[in-house]
């Protein structure tokens, strides 16, 4: 989403294309109205394509940028398990994650600073105390057998860069945030800490699970379920977060921390004295992180060449228009990992290597763009476009064939992707090719 077309549009954009995702543009050229502005774009760009109740949307900010890692297997779950109608919403089954919720955020690891909860007594306690309380009710009810997945996941937080959703489940907690915002919400509270639609959710999300297990809305009678509504007006099972995917990793340098370059993924093509090597990377700071690419790259091409390639169908365009026929985008093994943790080790869980990477929660445009320009260096489709001339020609006649989807307040304009962001990704190939 974005009401201009800039450097972190034509990454998130371009990153799309390039791992086989077209992407429509929320927000073009419409006034910026604070921290409801993101829902109001939203509701346009769902009103201009003509979206169906059931059809489903990932809700993305403009500084966020797809890794390479396949997505599907999570929207696919997401189809096959989350309510295509209120009607077909059970709140039990979705707390006791045999269903999800229609309207997903992602968990992390940490909880941003920039919300609410700053003047709540903390980011931490907050979510603990509706934890607990939810934690009291199963002791109390295990007739329900709810999953308890904030005790079993290291991210445990809800970040809101990332939003899987039913159309008809976002439109429910557009109209409820609409209200809650002009009604309910201070000048004074926003300047302490509603800085964006993150509170929102943060503040519904709390409110909505302490909700369900102090009023007992498990033991009503199905009936019972459909018609009950939380303080703030949410039904039952409506918002929940994804603990266990963690798609997202999110671009701030004290989470950036967690994360890290390794090489697990590659090493069927490195040679075996591997030993002498450092196997990670932070990646926080690009000399490094270029260092340990480029070592990296080098030592599984000298073994193996053009073998350390996969080649992912993605739709083909012609003349701005999705054709039948498919083409190819060259791609390496991911790099970009989750940091394992005692959590991980103990439940024999292998790394995760996230989807989608956010600079999310940074005041300073520059800031955030130099963030993601580093990080894209970790994207599977991006090494080979350093390296290899052919797959680079191939990933730029890719995006010059790719139309630009901007969604305006009233309609939606087919442009061109090329027209508009040319190929943002050079500067960073000859970065990372150094002199």
């Amino acid at each position: 989403m974005s009401d201009k077309i800039d450097d972190a549009v034509c990454y998130s954009a371009g990153s799309a294309y390039l791992s086989g995702l077209p992407v429509v543009v929320a927000g073009y050229q419409m006034p910026c109205h604070g921290i409801f502005s993101k829902i109001e774009y939203m509701e346009a760009a769902i009103k201009n394509a003509e979206l169906q109740p059931e059809d489903v949307i990932v809700v993305m900010e403009s500084g966020t940028f797809f890794t390479g890692v396949d997505i599907n297997p999570l929207l696919d779950r997401f189809i096959a398990q989350s309510a295509a109608t209120p009607e077909e919403l059970d709140a039990l089954a979705v707390r006791q994650g045999r269903a999800m919720a229609p309207l997903l955020l992602n968990a992390e690891a940490e909880s941003s600073k920039a919300t609410i909860l700053e003047h709540l007594g903390g980011c931490k306690p907050v979510y603990e105390d509706a934890y607990e309380k939810v934690r009291k009710y199963a002791v109390a009810h295990p007739e329900h057998k709810l999953a308890l997945p904030f005790d079993v996941s290291r991210c445990r937080y809800l970040d809101s860069g990332v939003v899987v959703a039913r159309v008809w489940a976002y439109k429910d907690f557009s109209k409820l945030a609409n209200n809650y915002v002009y009604t309910q919400i201070l000048e004074s509270t926003v300047k302490r800490g509603w800085l964006t639609d993150q509170s929102i959710y943060i503040a519904f999300y709390l409110d909505l699970i302490t909700w369900e297990v102090e009023r007992d809305v498990f033991s009503m009678p199905m009936d019972g379920q459909k018609v009950a509504r939380s303080s703030y007006g949410m039904r039952a099972g409506l918002l929940g977060l994804d603990y266990t995917n963690a798609p997202l990793v999110i671009g701030i340098e004290t989470y950036l921390t967690r994360s890290e370059l390794h090489d697990e993924q590659w090493a069927k093509y490195l040679p075996l004295d591997g030993s002498k090597h450092p196997h990670s990377r932070s990646i926080t700071r690009l000399r490094t992180m270029t260092r340990f690419v480029h070592s990296l790259y080098k030592r599984a091409y000298a073994a193996h060449g053009q073998g350390i390639y996969a080649r992912r169908a993605v739709p083909r365009w012609i003349g701005g228009k999705r054709a039948s026929k498919t083409t190819h985008i060259t791609f390496t093994p991911p790099l970009l990992t989750l940091k394992q943790t005692s959590i991980d080790t103990s439940s024999n869980k292998g790394r995760t290597y996230p989807a989608i990477f956010h600079s999310g929660g940074l005041e300073k445009a520059q800031r955030r763009e130099s963030e993601t320009k580093t990080a894209v260096i970790s994207t599977q489709w991006f090494l080979p476009m350093v390296y290899d001339p052919k797959a680079k020609r191939q990933a730029w006649k890719y995006l010059a064939s790719a139309p630009l989807f901007l969604s305006t307040h009233s309609s939606i304009i087919r442009d061109s992707y090329y027209a508009k962001c040319g190929f943002p990704f050079e500067g960073m190939i000859k970065k990372l090719k150094g002199p």
